[in-house]
């Protein structure tokens, strides 16, 4: 681990498989789904429905494309295509599930005064309700998705823009993220700090690996050597 030269101030997290429980929240959804539009008179077993629901939406494509690749596997009528993607649309945030310990963490982060920001891939309107579905928003200064900026992490760009707005530096900032190649890679080249999401504790290039949300701030604070 690093020695800090400049005391720590600000803390960016990532959003989905961060704070985010994207897994959690896709077979709450897809179970929801599939009882609402009845899908049991194509799909006899719920549990296929709800494993390749989950499969295809953790791959990154357009939702449109998943609905189409749903209609052709399970030979859903093609009718409900458009309907199925509304509802997508709107009623997702809805099943939203932080992962445990979300808010305590960042409570805990905000009485020891650290600046907090989020960036996220994904259309603008889609995380921000996710976003305010866990009961999150207020406690960013600063929220940049890429739908907003169009542009999408590992992308230098979006990180500088919400140091910019943050009115923060990469020398005392930390980054929080799950995905090497989006969030912690693009963070040390910046200078940032970075912190990794993961159970997996073999990986060198984060300065710390932390799986449990309230575990964070200690994490943070060892960083910053207090």
């Amino acid at each position: 681990m690093r020695t800090v030269l400049r005391e720590i101030d600000t803390v960016i997290f990532d959003l989905d498989q961060t704070l985010f429980d994207k897994n959690q929240s896709l077979l709450s959804f897809a179970n929801y789904q599939y009882n609402q539009f009845g899908l049991i008179r194509f799909i006899p077993n719920k549990r296929e429905f709800i494993d390749k629901f989950t499969e295809l939406n953790n791959v990154v494509m357009p939702k449109e494309e998943v609905y189409a690749k749903l209609i052709d596997i399970f030979h859903i009528e093609k009718s409900l295509y458009a309907e199925l993607l509304t509802d997508l649309n709107t009623n997702f945030h809805l099943h939203s599930v932080g992962f445990p310990g979300l808010h305590e963490m960042l409570v805990i982060l905000k009485q020891q005064g650290y600046k907090l920001g989020l960036i996220t891939n994904g259309r603008d309107f889609y995380q921000r309700n996710k976003i305010s579905a866990l009961g999150i928003t207020d406690y960013f200064s600063v929220i940049v998705t890429s739908g907003e900026v169009h542009i999408k992490k590992p992308d230098h760009a979006i990180f500088n823009i919400a140091l910019k707005d943050l009115d923060s530096s990469c020398e005392r900032t930390v980054f929080i993220g799950d995905s090497l190649r989006a969030d912690i890679i693009p963070a040390k080249e910046l200078g940032m700090f970075a912190i990794l999401k993961s159970k997996d504790e073999s990986h060198t290039e984060p300065d710390a690996i932390c799986d449990n949300l309230m575990d964070l701030p200690n994490v943070i604070n060892r960083i910053c050597g207090l």
